[in-house]
């Protein structure tokens, strides 16, 4: 399959009551559009989610005011400017088959098949339990056969339970219980991966397939690739960096979904600015992915030449990289571990934030992926041992590699002791208190002070055995913050030490007692950041990248390709302006020095992507130095071996 570099995601979601749809539409226009914004690949619409088609179909209900093939003309005008087209099918949204088939709705836990705010879209959803199933197949069917489209998208593909009777029958049939909500959920999600599996004999090996909504774990043997859609006026900035880091290893390419809109989808008059349009494009690209932009298209005029202008400048800059970018893969020293279903939590945003802001390089890898080449695994919060896990992380510790596992992190699956006689640590079962506090014992070179500092989110009591110390004491309150009838328990000071380690240390391993991870994408204390770094000082002494001078808003990733690598640093970042976040400018850095590890390998250029102007550098304790020039946003620096 071609690989994606410069995608547009159109939504197109178009209500029955506008009687001039396409009357200013061109699809030769629409092409050259594309084609002068550098894009090349776009996600364009089939069946949206008000449930009308943009074709002439057999099978479904075309828009009332269409007169013409709209998807066709799209798909025959792109492709002759070398432009792919994935068609798009909202699945889960269905509003003229929910209205015209009131049983193939979803019903609700009261009842209802109509629910919430009915000036949204998810007021109804849809059953594929129903007829509705076989509706939406034949659909896709038709698509597929009729049009040369190089895939399939299916959108808001939710596990939605439904109390309907036909899927209350369902359920009796497979020994479920009907009353019982996780019965409910669970038959939902197996109804769910039944239509995805049809669609994909459907679309077959040929043609690409991403389905919206569904786990990243949930879709392996059916996604052919990742997308990770992440608007930052409804996901936020700390999405998208776990589960790039997640995705990029298990999908063959990955690319960020953002959209041009000041708030979220069915903005057609919001707009980012370029500093923000280019900061999500840099996310992207210094991951080792690849980008798509969301859009509207105006259903009377057709694609706003102002957007993509925009889109234009923003492609055009990302095109110049690309003998930088495509193809290139994330170096990392650190694997931050999924439990064992793959799923990512609040843990693994604050692990890869606060990586971040550190500056080391850093995979989120499932127990199934090589770990071989990682010198850190980080355990965070909730990560128990399984025993495949087991034996890769004794292969892991029998190389010399470290391990920082925190929480209930480096238990068993029954949660009754750590899985590894090498922690050489007692488990004395949660944590009872919720207002606990810990004292660093080592010198963090003045960088958590000699106070008792609060642990926010509790994890486990544990006691350190033979061969195991104490790196920070664990203090507990005089109580719990709670209500007894007479008081609100809210001022919790210490009282006194416990007889038990916050923190211990092992040998490589260290295990935090609370959910440090988790804590820090909560409360973003910066004590438990350095707690964190100096552990990993301990274990990692000499890191791919090394900072100087280089704020921790910024972010510094390496990625690697052929005799290459790319230090990628990124100055933009988010200011908080009322209920936003906005980026709106390019911060400057002046005096910024980067140094990547030698690895033994001669160094034979070194420059600044694209305009490879030389930098100078030197070598320097096993690394390769180099003073960054004036950055204004981002700035590639590439080493050639």
């Amino acid at each position: 399959m071609r690989l994606i570099k410069r995608a547009v995601h159109i939504d197109f979601h178009t209500m029955p009551d506008i009687p001039d749809l396409g009357a200013g539409f061109d699809a030769k226009a629409f092409a050259r559009t594309l084609k002068d914004a550098r894009v090349d690949f776009i996600n364009a619409f089939a069946k949206c989610n008000i449930g009308f088609a943009y074709y002439p179909s057999g099978i479904g209900i075309p828009h009332p005011h269409l007169k013409f093939d709209m998807l066709g003309q799209m798909v025959e005008e792109c492709h002759k400017l070398g432009i792919g087209v994935t068609a798009y099918f909202n699945v889960g949204l269905d509003h003229e088959m929910a209205r015209k088939h009131r049983d193939w709705s979803i019903v609700n836990k009261e009842g209802q098949v109509i629910y919430g705010d009915r000036t949204a879209n998810f007021f109804r959803n849809m059953c594929l339990n129903s007829g509705y199933r076989d509706y939406m197949l034949g659909m896709i069917r038709e698509v597929v056969e009729r049009y040369p489209v190089d895939g399939v998208f299916l959108d808001c593909i939710l596990v939605n339970p439904c109390y309907g009777d036909e899927c209350c029958e369902g359920m009796k049939e497979r020994g479920r219980n009907p009353l019982d909500d996780d019965d409910v959920r669970a038959y939902a999600k197996e109804t769910l991966m039944e239509f995805c599996r049809e669609v994909k004999d459907i679309v077959g090996d040929e043609r690409f397939l991403y389905l919206n909504g569904i786990e990243t774990p949930d879709t392996e043997g059916l996604n052919t690739h990742g997308e990770i859609e992440c608007l930052p006026s409804g996901w936020g900035y700390d999405f998208f960096p776990a589960q790039v880091a997640y995705t990029r290893n298990v999908r063959p390419q990955t690319f960020y979904m953002t959209g041009r809109f000041q708030t979220n989808w069915g903005d057609f008059g919001g707009i980012q600015s370029k500093a923000s349009l280019l900061n999500d494009c840099w996310d992207a690209i210094s991951n080792a992915s690849a980008t798509s932009i969301g859009d509207h298209m105006h259903p009377r005029d057709g694609l706003d030449p102002v957007v993509y202008r925009l889109i234009g400048e923003v492609y055009t800059e990302l095109e110049r990289l690309e003998p930088w970018t495509d193809y290139a893969k994330a170096a990392a020293d650190i694997a931050v571990l999924t439990p064992e279903s793959g799923r990512l939590g609040d843990c693994h945003s604050g692990a890869v934030r606060l990586l971040g802001e550190l500056k080391y390089t850093y995979d989120i890898v499932n127990e199934r992926l090589d770990l071989s080449k990682y010198k850190v695994l980080i355990l965070p919060d909730e990560v128990t041992v399984s025993p495949l896990l087991k034996e890769k992380l004794k292969a892991h510790l029998a190389k010399g590699g470290g391990i920082v596992s925190s929480g209930e992190s480096g238990l068993n699956p029954d949660k009754t002791a750590f899985a590894l006689d090498e922690w050489n640590m007692t488990y004395e079962g949660p944590d009872p208190w919720n207002a606990s506090y810990f004292k660093m014992l080592e010198d963090t070179g003045g960088q958590v002070p000699a106070m008792l500092h609060a642990m926010y989110e509790q994890g486990i009591l544990l006691q350190v055995r033979e061969g195991a110390s104490a790196v920070a004491d664990y203090y507990q309150p005089y109580f719990n913050r709670k209500w007894d009838g007479f008081h609100g328990y809210f001022y919790t000071p210490p009282e006194k030490y416990a007889g038990r380690p916050a923190l211990a240390k092992s040998g490589r391993i260290y295990q935090f007692c609370h959910r440090i991870f988790t804590d820090y994408i909560r409360k973003a204390a910066p004590m438990h950041k350095y707690m964190v770094a100096h552990c990993l000082k301990q274990l990692l002494p000499e890191p791919l990248v090394i900072c100087e001078r280089i704020p921790a808003s910024a972010r510094v990733t390496v990625t690697e390709k052929e005799n290459m690598q790319m230090i990628h640093v990124k100055l933009t970042h988010p200011e908080p302006r009322g209920t936003y976040n906005i980026i709106e400018d390019f911060p400057v850095l002046t005096e910024g020095v980067v140094s990547v590890r030698e690895d033994g390998i001669a160094v034979k250029a070194v420059y600044a992507a694209p305009s490879r102007e030389p930098l100078p550098y030197t070598s320097d304790n096993g690394y390769i130095r180099i003073p960054l020039p004036r950055v204004e946003g981002y700035l590639i620096v590439v080493v050639e071996r």
